[in-house]
């Protein structure tokens, strides 16, 4: 039977503890931004990183334009935390361009936008949309409750 003496169980425990350090690396959390509404409010989908490095999500609430609480927006921030809101929802008389976007937005292969909104378009049950990173938006199609029924 081999005996443990305490140095070598002090240099056993010191090793492991050094090992599990090495491993485990310091994490930090850093806030980028918060929103005010008048540049956003209720961000509830994750970020998606554009072909310039910046990211890119929306708002479902907040913006410039005249829903209560703000119609929601597009905007792009920079990994150094520099926000730009590309596009108010409800810009366009009636909501035509759309009011609300729900599920954020994805890269498309051009380095365009594309997401959705839940409200506004041509019967304000929303839209499906393309933004270019300058805030070009184009509503792709409005939804219908003909849409629904088939």
């Amino acid at each position: 039977m081999m005996k443990i003496t305490g140095w070598k169980m002090g240099s056993a425990v010191f090793a492991f503890c050094l090992a599990t350090a090495i491993a485990n690396s310091a994490q930090t959390f850093t806030s980028l931004i918060s929103f005010d509404v008048a540049n956003g409010e209720t961000p509830e989908s994750a970020l998606v990183q554009g072909p310039n490095g910046n990211f890119y999500g929306t708002t479902y609430y907040g913006g410039s334009t005249g829903c209560f609480q703000g119609c929601g927006t597009v905007f792009e921030i920079t990994p150094a935390g520099q926000l730009t809101t590309i596009y108010d929802f409800c810009s366009q008389s009636a909501c035509a361009d759309g009011a609300n976007p729900v599920a954020g937005v994805v890269v498309g292969p051009g380095g365009n936008l594309y997401g959705t909104t839940a409200n506004g378009g041509a019967i304000t049950l929303g839209t499906v949309f393309e933004i270019t990173p300058a805030g070009q938006l184009t509503t792709l199609h409005s939804f219908y409750v003909s849409s629904f029924l088939r």
